[in-house]
């Protein structure tokens, strides 16, 4: 599929279509990746929802027996939107790992595991994923 989305992306003709009679050069491109938390977070490369936001640099910890993402009172320090570059970065450094000790590790430092869609040279996957409706309004309402 990230194969197909990539040539798509860099462009194919129609021979012809209902509305054109020539053939037409066209471009495609996936935008938005919008599913459940544990679908999402494997599609684009984040760790489990329970460890840290896929959007901010909030991050939970586990005490007691319990994640907790206690500690809302200082929201405008740790509401800074992840960098999507340092995320691929991330990627890149948890595919390069030689053994699946190393990539847990990483995975606990990083929170980023590696996502065949990042193959996508254009894809962010911080800003084209949706979870659901609250978490798209909260950001509207947050930033805009």
């Amino acid at each position: 599929m990230v194969d197909e989305l990539g040539s798509l992306w860099d462009g194919m003709t129609l021979n012809r279509t209902y509305e054109y009679r020539e053939e037409r050069q066209i471009r495609a491109a996936l935008i938005l990746v919008s599913c459940d938390i544990p679908a999402a977070r494997k599609i684009c490369g984040h760790v489990s929802a329970l460890a840290a936001c896929h959007r901010c640099e909030k991050r939970g910890n586990y005490e007691n027996h319990q994640h907790n993402f206690a500690g809302m009172e200082d929201m405008d320090e740790w509401f800074i939107v992840r960098d999507s570059s340092q995320h691929h970065q991330n990627a890149i450094g948890w595919r390069r790992c030689n053994s699946d000790a190393a990539r847990t590790r990483f995975v606990k430092q990083t929170g980023v595991r590696w996502s065949e869609l990042l193959r996508l040279s254009y894809f962010d996957s911080i800003r084209f994923l949706t979870v659901d409706q609250y978490i798209a309004y909260f950001w509207v309402l947050r930033n805009g």
